[in-house]
């Protein structure tokens, strides 16, 4: 059986990139940086539905955000990169968990998560 879904959506994959001290190896403080690994790619993306993912500290809310994205199989892609939903207002979310290979073995799902503060 075939997966079902529309790539609808365009997503940018970053991962992040730190420079590292020629002389001793280690990452130099304020080089952090967010490239693109696979640039406005389709994909699918839909949100999970409201749950008890809210909370309140020191007066403000805070709502887990996550986010299903099925998208054409990139080796490449970890769970250590975020995305941009560009569909979506150009939110960023993290990969948190994935990737699970679709029955047409060529796609695969990652879950997201982001904050929104409110």
């Amino acid at each position: 059986m075939t997966a079902r879904f529309r790539l609808d959506e365009q997503v940018t994959i970053e991962e992040r990139t730190v420079e590292k001290d020629p002389e001793y190896g280690t990452d130099i403080e304020g080089s952090e940086a967010w490239v693109p690994v696979a640039d406005h790619v389709w994909a699918n993306a839909q949100d999970q539905l409201p749950s008890r993912g809210e909370s309140t500290a020191n007066g403000v809310a805070t709502a887990v955000t996550r986010t299903r994205l099925r998208i054409q199989n990139d080796n490449r892609i970890t769970t250590a990169m975020r995305v941009v939903l560009h569909g979506k207002g150009g939110r960023i979310m993290q990969i948190i968990a994935g990737p699970a290979l679709l029955d047409d073995r060529r796609h695969v799902e990652f879950m997201l998560e982001g904050y929104s503060h409110g």
